[in-house]
């Protein structure tokens, strides 16, 4: 940065400043720093090549000038006056305003350099110093920019030229002045331009300002000793760029050594160990390199290279007794070059290990300190540790803490997956929370945590299983007790509580001290307990761990708790009658069926899971499942499993007709309901399905019809050997298996719409007066588009949409007729001289949006103008069409198929890309980042704030924070990590 031997010139003018102005240009690039040893910084030369590249300098230059309360004085030459102006009104300068306030003023050659009738260096710079004097009566200062070209005449020498830049490099200094002189390079002959770059201490060539080195200064320039200073100063140069140059690729061979052991997938934890402190030693100069654990008291080396009696792996020692000791007493680095002259003697480190040099960071894992990563030797070191080699320390003291974080991740992990295993088996609530505090202190790193239950009998929270921290944490603290404990109030809140320093109101003392306490609940059964030894209480990784694992345990009490109650309703039954027992296995059924159902790709496959379990598992003989066409109403058979003997072939299928009569099958896709013939026998009338029924040993059946959102994807049929076997009980269980089914069929086939590679698009033209967005855009002649939509936790659909041309309150007239409650409008702006308007609205049920996404659909586009109506979306490739189509055109009877068209995505789309950054959001988290984004949180100004976002999602602002920085930092996590990895 250039500074003025001025004090109370510092703020107005210098180089930074110049600089600001020319970064408003975008073109400019190349920060400089000011020339050490001279004082001429303030005078710069633009070289530059054609119009364009001369005001890209010269307009911010002039214009931070006058944002700055300096005046502006522009001297014009190769370019007219009008041109200049032309420039700085094109560049936000108001130009008028400035020329009559005088702040700026445009001038000739023959007001300035040759106001007499010829050029006279001293005359020029006299008249300079007044312009100056009398700038400073009015204004803090005085910036001028020239064009140069004046001097090409036939008058002026160069001579001339190079003295009056020289004088005005002695001027400039003692002066409130910054001076930037403009040369074409096109005009002036190339040993002139040689010159001018010699004589200017700062340069501006190609939208770039550079530090010139090449610069000499006046008395060098016109001294008798000019060639030896130039000689001296070549000389300089090369020596310092070389030494540089030299230093820069060691420093880069430390750094790609570093990188190739660091990236090495094949190396292990321990051997890039190893190869960074090799790489360390060697780059700082040092005879050993050595990463140690440490705790409030203890000092553990865990890896050494090098030699050292007292520094080996596994030593360990008392804390204060270390170097480290005063390390991790600073937030910096330490680096010790000479420990005797530097107050080391009788510091019980020094006479331990006697290490003469040092130098040492700290490493963390997430947000508690792990431990040290030190450098030393028994001989001093030679000068001093340099900002590089502390900036290379911290990378490499980075790299080691993010790889611990990352292995202790992968632990925590690792130990969660294995609990989850043995949640599995759990089958009470007390083996549930036993198996979670014995995991919690030999793996999950919790040594304080507690899960209380919720006894119903008298309304209290009882401790059922806890660590031995814990357990007197829980006493000292009352966290359980009824109304007020911690625990209490995140149970009876559903909402989790945290508290620093639990026991700063109380005189207990516990080891290790607890810093923070958070309590969550779990669900209706009770709370997770967790409590932190870190010095700053918890980080956000590690509540978010603690979060996990309260999630899983939620879910193991859950479990456990449905298992308990099918184990009570299994044992009625079977204490009723035999017949209860084919219950208990169909239900054990459903549940294989279910967890199939969770990694099926397709409904192909669902189907064929779903009959083959069926029949497996008894007491069903045959089970098929057959395609409904929603535009004939025809089924297909297309999956079975079982004892088929020709039956499907024996029987025709015949959808037409009543809805009286035909196979069971053909009633429920008709009527929309399960169909049960429990004696086919007894069934009148004697229809030739029957008879091929009976012909294969069948006596009873069910076909159920698998419907979502009143879309019938199919019907499935099960026979019985027996009869009487669909009494209410197994035709309640089988009804919600269908219902199961069906939305499997669903979720699937969205799944397919964002993520697989080939969609089909579907557009469809709109022409129905009675929908309320058609009859708004009709009647008022706006034009209407759908923006986004944002699934909500409470199952609803938050919209967002735009109208142009109209104003908030005609929209407001139309809520009625539109699928909408809750209609706010989030901005309001003119756009070529037309209104538009952001709204945001829970969409009901009656919405074509919600219809899109309840089918598996996404939208891509919907427009409504008085010219037409759109709406894109797409579907998986494979997906049902007609039954897509059908649910559309049930919800919008008037809509027509304009057009489709099967498309692959690129290699990576959109969608997916969208989908890995959301994977691990939650769907609270998820909600609430979509609605502040479309709700313009993140503008500037802000459309809405925080507060009344979250009244719009019914939490407490707090919330809203949390599940926004939660999200917030995952969003990042899979930007930056990723792309690190």
């Amino acid at each position: 940065m250039l500074t003025s031997k001025n004090a109370d010139r510092t703020d107005v003018l210098s180089l930074e400043s110049g600089l600001r102005a020319l970064q408003s240009s975008s073109e400019f690039r190349g920060p400089v720093e000011e020339l050490d040893g001279h004082e001429s910084n303030d005078h710069l030369a633009l070289i530059y090549e054609n119009q364009t590249e001369q005001f890209a300098a010269a307009v911010p230059f002039t214009r931070q000038g006058l944002e700055r309360d300096e005046r502006c004085l522009y001297i014009v030459d190769e370019n007219s006056k009008e041109d200049v102006m032309t420039a700085l009104r094109e560049g936000g300068v108001d130009v008028d305003a400035a020329l009559e306030s005088g702040a700026l003023t445009i001038h000739s050659k023959q007001d300035t350099y040759l106001r007499d009738g010829s050029f006279d260096p001293d005359e020029m710079i006299e008249f300079l110093s007044e312009t100056i004097d009398a700038a400073q009566e009015e204004y803090e200062a005085l910036r001028i920019t020239g064009e140069m070209t004046w001097i090409l005449g036939d008058d002026p020498e160069m001579d001339d030229l190079i003295e009056y830049e020289g004088k005005l490099n002695r001027l400039i200094p003692d002066e409130n002045c910054i001076a930037l002189c403009q040369y074409n390079r096109k005009r002036f002959p190339a040993e002139i331009i040689r010159d001018i770059v010699k004589s200017h201490p700062h340069l501006i060539y190609d939208g770039m300002v550079c530090q010139n080195f090449y610069y000499t200064p006046p008395e060098e320039f016109f001294g008798p000793e000019r060639p030896d200073r130039e000689v001296d100063q070549m000389m300089r140069t090369l020596g310092d760029r070389t030494e540089a140059r030299t230093t820069l690729q060691a420093r880069e061979r430390s750094l790609r050594t570093l990188y190739d052991a660091m990236s090495d997938p094949d190396l292990s934890f321990d051997e890039k160990m190893t190869a960074l402190l090799e790489v360390g030693r060697e780059r700082f100069g040092l005879d050993i390199g050595f990463f140690a654990r440490v705790d409030d008291e203890t000092f553990e080396v865990v890896d050494v290279v090098g030699s050292h009696d007292e520094i080996q792996p596994g030593s360990v020692a008392t804390l204060e007794d270390t170097y480290c000791h005063r390390l991790l007493g600073s937030s910096d680095p330490l680096g010790v070059t000479d420990a005797p002259s530097q107050g080391w003697k009788g510091d019980p480190a020094y006479e331990k290990y006697e290490l003469d040099a040092y130098l040492g960071t700290t490493v963390t894992a997430g947000k508690d300190t792990y431990g040290t990563l030190c450098f030393a030797s028994k001989d001093s070191h030679s000068g001093t540790f340099t900002d590089d080699e502390y900036t290379f320390l911290e990378f490499m003291g980075q790299w080691l803490s993010n790889e611990l974080e990352r292995t202790q991740r992968e632990d925590r992990l690792a130990a969660l997956n294995d609990l989850t295993q043995e949640l599995m088996n759990a089958k009470t609530a007390a083996e549930v929370s036993d198996y979670v505090i014995d995991a919690a202190s030999d793996h999950l790193d919790l040594t304080v945590a507690s899960v209380a239950l919720y006894d119903p009998a008298d309304g209290s929270l009882e401790p059922e299983a806890s660590t031995d921290h814990a357990a007197d944490l829980v006493r000292a603290t009352s966290a359980f007790d009824t109304g007020q404990g911690i625990g209490w109030q995140a149970f009876a809140e559903n909402n989790r509580k945290q508290t620093l320093d639990p026991l700063r109101k109380t005189d207990e003392v516990l080891h290790p001290r607890v810093t923070e306490v958070v309590a969550l609940p779990l669900g209706t059964h009770g709370v997770l307990l967790a409590g932190s030894t870190g010095n700053g209480g918890f980080g956000q990784a590690n509540l978010e761990f603690v979060e996990t694992v309260a999630g899983n345990v939620n879910a193991a009490l859950d479990r456990a708790n449905r298992e308990q109650q099918l184990h009570e309703r299994e044992n009625r039954l079977e204490e009723q009658n035999g017949s209860l027992e084919r219950l208990r296995r169909i239900n054990t059924t459903i549940r294989r069926i279910d967890q199939a159902l969770v990694s099926a790709s397709g409904r192909a496959e669902i189907v064929d899971v779903v009959c083959r379990e069926l029949t497996d598992a008894g007491p069903y003989e045959l089970a098929w499942f057959a395609k409904h066409d929603p535009v004939t109403g025809e089924l297909t058979p297309n999956a079975s499993a079982g004892a088929k003997n020709g039956y499907l072939d024996a029987v025709h299928i015949d959808a037409g007709g009543s809805t009286e009569g035909g196979p069971p099958s053909v009633r429920a896709a008709r009527t929309g309901t399960p169909q049960i013939v429990n004696k086919i026998l007894e069934d009148p009338p004697f229809e030739p399905w029957r008879r091929a029924a009976l012909s294969r040993g069948f006596h009873a059946v069910i076909s159920l019809p698998l419907v979502h959102e009143e879309t019938l994807f199919g019907v499935l049929t099960l026979y019985a050997d027996q009869a009487g076997v669909f009494d209410d009980l197994e035709w309640t269980v089988l009804d919600e298996l269908s219902d199961t089914i069906a939305y499997a069929i669903n979720a699937v086939e969205s799944k397919k719409a964002l993520v697989s590679n080939e969609v089909t698009e579907l557009k469809f033209s709109l022409s129905d007066t009675d929908n309320g967005i058609v009859e708004l855009v009709d009647e008022t002649g706006c034009e209407f588009a759908y923006e986004y939509a944002v699934p909500q936790a409470n199952g609803r659909v938050r919209g967002f949409f735009t109208t142009c041309g109209i104003s908030p309150g005609v929209v407001r007239d139309y809520v009625s007729s539109l699928p909408v409650d809750g209609l706010k409008l989030l901005s309001d702006r003119t756009e070529d001289g037309k209104q538009i308007c952001l709204f945001e609205a829970e969409l009901t049920s009656e919405s074509l949006v919600d219809t899109v996404l309840a089918h598996g659909g996404r939208i891509n586009e919907f427009q409504v103008t008085d010219d037409d109506a759109i709406v894109s979306l797409h579907v998986a490739a494979d997906a049902e069409i007609r039954e897509f189509v059908s649910a559309f055109k049930a919800e919008c009877p008037a809509a027509e198929v304009t057009a489709k068209r099967t498309r692959e995505r690129p290699e990576r789309t959109q969608t997916e890309f969208h989908a890995t950054l959301t994977d691990e959001l939650t769907a609270r988290q998820l909600e609430t980042i979509q609605t502040a984004y479309f709700s313009g949180y993140f503008e500037n100004p802000r459309t809405r704030t925080g507060s009344e976002i979250a009244a719009s999602m019914d939490i407490t602002q707090p919330t809203f924070n949390n599940h926004l920085r939660a999200a917030q930092r995952k969003l990042y996590r899979q930007l930056f990590e990723a792309k690190s990895r």
